[in-house]
């Protein structure tokens, strides 16, 4: 991988950030941001590396290959904790409804431990 795919996402960073430091998309977005064609296993680990590699972590733990399949992201120092319990929990892949969900319940824990700031309706 070249430094400038690192870059491009560098810019999700600003864009996780904004909103507290957790965003939900769906797997299509990350593979256009990265600029690959399909999201095989292959564009899908290397996904996962890029996203590492930008301080980003993701839930559910692998990035499915299901271009349509929600997928949190996460800067918050706090909600990376919970994110690294849920990984280590080590139970099934979870559906997208259940992604969707920590998405909410994520974001509820970002919006707790980020004073100051007020989320926009």
């Amino acid at each position: 991988m070249t430094a400038s795919t690192t870059l491009v996402f560098a810019a999700l960073v600003e864009e996780i950030e904004q909103k507290r430091g957790v965003l939900q998309v769906n797997v299509r977005r990350l593979r256009d941001t990265l600029g690959a064609g399909r999201t095989g296993s292959t564009v899908a680990r290397t996904i996962e590396t890029e996203l590492a590699r930008a301080g980003i972590v993701h839930f559910p733990p692998s990035i499915p290959t299901s271009q349509d399949q929600a997928v949190v992201l996460c800067t918050n120092p706090m909600v990376k904790m919970v994110i690294e319990n849920l990984r280590a929990a080590d139970v099934e892949e979870p559906t997208d409804a259940v992604v969707v969900k920590a998405a909410i319940t994520l974001q509820l824990v970002a919006a707790a431990f980020t004073p100051g700031k007020t989320e926009e309706a």
